[in-house]
């Protein structure tokens, strides 16, 4: 990775030649490879069954057919100074729908 002289930009691929934003040119290698790792995690997936504190089901009245009793699980879909969005899960007809209060 190469940076420009003058403006400290990175020097970018362009034609054999390394080029920044602000006009600056030089010369390239022949051969220029840009690479990017990525690592590797292990999700563990939770099954709504296996809830250990039997926390997750509340008394909520389902819109879609009218049971009682819904699981819910929270995520971070915005910025974290915002909410977490909350999903419910209908225990009976496994419709799901979202609050983000």
């Amino acid at each position: 990775m190469k940076f420009c002289p003058k403006c400290k930009s990175l020097l970018l691929p362009k034609k054999g030649q390394l080029v920044c934003s602000c006009g600056y040119k030089e010369k390239g290698e022949e051969r220029i490879v840009i690479t990017e790792r990525m690592g590797s995690h292990d999700l563990d997936v939770a099954d709504e069954e296996d809830d250990p504190d039997g926390n997750s089901e509340l008394p909520i009245v389902c819109w879609n057919c009218g049971n009682r009793g819904v699981t819910f699980w929270m995520v971070q879909m915005r910025r974290a100074d915002e909410a977490p969005t909350r999903f419910y899960k209908c225990r009976k007809c496994r419709k799901v729908w979202r609050s983000g209060k």
